[in-house]
């Protein structure tokens, strides 16, 4: 599930120092959190819990924040939110329900803890930008 939003940004603002903010905040709530630069952006890829059993039990989180400047004033901000961690839901979903039940309930809880994180990220890159100016 991707979502996209833009933002609009001051004149000043700085994607660099935005991006070490965010990855800063990631890295102290315990996910690891890798930054790659790109013409006029920046892509941040958020993960805690990913592969091994915790993709049998669909707990692990993940997303990927694709923040460009845009604009011939370069004054807003495109964020897309997505490659979220389904895949191990749907096979802790799928085990659980084929062998017993707790890789389907903790999928369950893996979802739920997927989709706040999503609502998590958009909404501290909406915190970040109104820091920023």
């Amino acid at each position: 599930m991707a979502k996209s939003f833009m933002l609009n940004v001051s004149e000043n603002f700085n994607l660099e120092t935005f991006a070490e903010e965010f990855v800063e905040n990631y890295q102290g709530k315990g996910y690891n959190v890798r930054k790659m630069k790109m013409k006029n952006g920046v892509k941040l890829t958020v993960e805690k819990g990913v592969g091994g059993i915790n993709t049998l039990l669909g707990m692990g989180q993940g997303i990927t924040a694709t923040c460009t400047i845009h604009g011939k004033e370069k004054d807003s901000l495109s964020v897309n939110l997505s490659d979220g961690d389904w895949m191990g839901k749907i096979i802790g979903l799928a085990v659980g329900w084929l062998l017993c039940l707790i890789p389907f309930i903790t999928s369950i809880v893996g979802i739920i803890r997927q989709t706040s994180l999503e609502k998590s990220v958009s909404d501290d890159i909406q915190m970040l930008i109104s820091e920023e100016e």
